[in-house]
């Protein structure tokens, strides 16, 4: 990939044409404190960020990890980089080209863990050095996660995996290569009727990011049996946006709101957000944002979006204790050169998510041990709390807006739900696929709170909760 030079778009306050800024070396200082801080004031003892390694540094500001993947061979090109931006890669030609690489290289594993509504595969890539690990050895140590373009009509994410699997399969870089040594990176290629089709919704014509819950989808249960079984401890999931005058930035960024998500893990995720996939975007000259936000005169003023559902991937994710974000870049023209040349437009594109994508290996490099250590933690702290019937339910609010209805909040947990035996039966598989452990008994099945998915249970069985898939009977007395 040959990185862009930015033509700031009017509005953003930038000039019309800036070189790349020395954006981490401000903002490096600011991460390794919020790393440090987040996890002192949730009384974890021993967390900060490493220093990063000569290598991974730039004397321009950002980390050196972008610039040092363009040095691996170009050997395999997509069709997208063999016409310049003209043409998107089809569903068709991304299958050759993942059969390719996976032959071309040892680092590389392409397997098919599901199937589309119309039966086209549903491919997870595994990249390690010198070979990705399986599932159960994976989950035990560190796991990246991408989600590429669940949405079919967002074609630059899938380009932006395609292009980051390549780079990271040939590269000979010593930074690159200890993160592949210590981390299984994966890339899940999702919704292809909907890429076929030209759609957001899959052939179901579902919103399959609003499907995390319910999983009435293939293409939702894939995800969640892959966060199930492999427990990424990161997640970039890769989307686009429309732009308006108030919505105007290469880069919309944002983490996990729901209140439900543990402390530890939404502050680290807000610092992979904003400090490291948007500070590897604003490093190379394009502009970032928070996603959702309105903004006029830098003043913000209305939220649109970006709310805490906890059918959103984004924050399914911090329900299920990952550090995720969600990556949202503009799909339509921000200056006058975009305007007239559509290829540079979709070059730009692909570029702001492959550079938010590297972002989060960035983070995931710097900081693998405290990751996997948290991300762990997390999972036993809920189970306690569950347990000793701690801390409150949300059904509501988001980590910006408390709850402004008592219907919305339980300041008392409950101990578990009671399901009758026609739930039970009808919620067996899903409840599953979300790694949802039951005792059955004479009326049904009980739900313990005291587990590791105590978060969502409540989102998924309680009558106050919105996106509910059944009103189960919460218990008072265990």
């Amino acid at each position: 990939m040959t990185f862009l030079r930015r033509t700031a778009p009017p509005g953003s306050g930038l000039p019309e044409s800036h070189p790349r800024r020395s954006w981490r070396t401000g903002t490096r200082r600011r991460a390794g404190a919020a790393v440090a801080l987040l996890t002192a004031c949730a009384g974890v003892a021993g967390f900060s960020a490493a220093s990063p390694a000569p290598a991974e540094e730039s004397p321009e500001g950002g980390s050196d990890m972008p610039r040092t993947l363009q040095a691996a061979p170009d050997s395999l090109q997509t069709p997208f980089e063999e016409s310049d931006g003209a043409e998107w890669t089809t569903v068709a030609e991304s299958q050759r080209f993942w059969r390719q690489l996976d032959r071309g290289s040892d680092r590389v594993r392409v397997t098919t863990v599901g199937r589309s509504v119309e039966g086209r595969p549903l491919q997870l890539v595994a990249v390690g050095d010198p070979a990705p690990a399986e599932p159960e050895a994976a989950a035990q140590g560190s796991v990246l996660l991408y989600t590429c373009s669940v949405h079919g009509n967002e074609n630059s994410g899938r380009e932006a995996c395609m292009q980051l699997a390549r780079d990271m399969s040939t590269t000979t870089d010593p930074s690159w290569r200890r993160l592949l040594q210590r981390t299984t990176v994966l890339f899940i290629n999702l919704n292809p009727d909907g890429w076929e089709a030209d759609t957001r919704q899959n052939a179901q014509g579902l919103d399959v990011n609003r499907d995390y819950m319910a999983l009435q989808s293939p293409e939702a249960q894939t995800v969640v049996k892959i966060i199930r079984d492999w427990k990424p401890d990161v997640l970039n999931d890769l989307h686009e946006y429309g732009s308006n005058p108030y919505y105007r930035t290469d880069l919309l960024q944002l983490w996990p709101r729901n209140r439900q998500t543990d402390q530890v893990v939404h502050d680290l995720a807000r610092t992979m957000s904003e400090e490291y996939a948007a500070g590897e975007v604003v490093a190379a000259g394009y502009t970032s944002g928070e996603y959702g936000i309105y903004v006029k005169d830098g003043e913000p003023f209305l939220q649109v979006a970006g709310d805490e559902q906890g059918r959103i991937l984004r924050n399914y994710a911090g329900l299920q204790h990952v550090v995720g974000m969600l990556s949202e870049t503009a799909n339509d023209p921000l200056n006058a050169e975009e305007e007239a040349d559509e290829s540079l437009l979709n070059r730009r594109r692909v570029e702001v998510n492959y550079l938010s994508a590297v972002g989060s290996a960035y983070f995931t490099l710097e900081n693998r041990e405290t990751l996997a250590r948290e991300t762990a933690a997390a999972a036993v702290r809920v189970t306690e709390e569950g347990a000793n019937r701690t801390g409150v339910v949300y059904f509501a609010g988001q980590d910006n807006v408390l709850p402004t209805s008592g219907n919305e909040v339980e300041p008392e947990p409950m101990c578990g739900y009671q399901l009758t035996v026609e739930q039970r039966d009808a919620l067996r598989q899903t409840l599953r696929l979300h790694g949802i452990t039951w005792r059955n008994n004479a009326q049904g099945a009980f739900v313990t709170m005291a587990q590791e998915d105590q978060p969502l249970i409540p989102l998924l069985l309680d009558a106050r909760s919105e996106y509910r898939i059944a009103e189960a009977t919460p218990v008072e007395t265990c």
